[in-house]
């Protein structure tokens, strides 16, 4: 992809919100203004890809997530589905939505259904069938195990649910 600098003029308020958003949701300011303005003009402001069903709620596509990522959603959640997963995150470098962040892995937190005897199955079927989706190595990461602070605040910080089962 080519880029071509810009000098454009915005009011102080538009650009003081525009950088609280783009940290935020761990943006660049010009990546921030290059998805908006892209969304705009395709008329993809007010689309989303996922929808909410019943019982099962998908973070926003739109925000939050690389762009490499992003077609890999709904066969992401597929397979959390297929193997038992009742809650699925995505975290780290996979939910940069700076196009010139590319992930080398994908990170995935993870809570399957109480089912001590298939357990070990599910984990490392989906591990097996997320990596070959994603052509990715994939780390499984399950929350309930999951007692590190650090890793804790950091996953906090930077998840995008795909997945929670009510």
């Amino acid at each position: 992809m080519n880029y071509r600098r810009l000098n454009i003029t915005l009011p102080e308020e538009t650009l003081a919100r525009t950088d609280a958003f783009a940290k935020a949701q761990r943006y660049t300011r010009s990546s921030l203004i290059a998805a908006a303005l892209d969304a705009f003009v395709s008329g993809e402001t007010a689309r989303t890809d996922v929808v909410r069903e019943s019982g099962v709620a998908y973070a926003e596509e739109a925000v939050g997530l690389n762009p490499a990522v992003k077609p890999l959603v709904p066969g992401i959640i597929e397979a959390c589905r297929k193997h038992g997963a009742v809650y699925a995150a995505l975290v780290g470098s996979s939910t940069q939505p700076d196009p010139a962040v590319i992930p080398r892995d994908l990170d995935v937190l993870v809570r399957f259904a109480p089912d001590e005897e298939r357990r070990a199955w599910q984990y490392f079927d989906l591990r097996e069938e997320l990596q070959a989706l994603s052509d990715r190595r994939v780390d499984l990461i399950e929350v309930d195990v999951l007692n590190n602070p650090l890793l804790q605040r950091e996953f906090e910080r930077t998840k995008v649910v795909l997945l929670e089962v009510a």
